[in-house]
C-alpha cells in the first residue's frame, strides 16, 4: 500500500496491488492521472528529507553527533541521552561505585 496525495483536487487515497501502475485519482471530479513509480520516488524523497533534517546535537557544544549514547568527537564530552558529561566524572563515579561494592561485599557478606 502506497498513500498518494492528489495535487489537483488534494485527495488522499491509498494504492493497493491490485491496482493500476498508472491511472486516475479516485476523485472522479479530477483528471489528475499518477503513476505510481513516480509517487514512490517522491515518497522515498520525503522520507530521505525528513531523516537527514532530524540530526542530533550535542547537548554542550551543539556539533552533530552519530547516536545519543557516544562519546562528542568535538568536545569529547559522554553523551548520555539529552546529557553531557565530562569523561572524569564517569570515571569516578565509576571508581566510588567499586569502593562501595568492595566494602558491602567486605563488611555486608563476610
Amino acid at each position: 500500500m502506497l498513500k498518494i496525495n492528489c495535487p489537483v483536487c488534494g485527495k488522499c487515497f491509498f494504492w493497493t496491488d491490485d491496482m493500476p501502475a498508472e491511472g486516475k485519482c479516485s476523485n472522479p471530479d479530477c483528471e489528475w492521472q499518477y503513476d505510481i513509480h513516480n509517487e514512490l520516488k517522491k515518497n522515498v524523497t520525503k522520507l530521505q528529507e525528513a531523516v537527514t533534517a532530524k540530526k542530533m546535537q550535542c547537548p554542550f557544544c551543539q556539533e552533530e553527533i552519530a547516536a545519543r549514547f557516544t562519546v562528542c568527537r568535538h568536545c569529547g564530552r559522554v553523551i548520555l541521552g539529552a546529557k553531557a558529561v565530562k569523561k572524569s566524572y564517569i570515571f569516578v563515579a565509576a571508581c566510588l561505585l567499586l569502593i562501595v561494592l568492595s566494602l558491602v561485599f567486605k563488611y555486608g557478606v563476610g
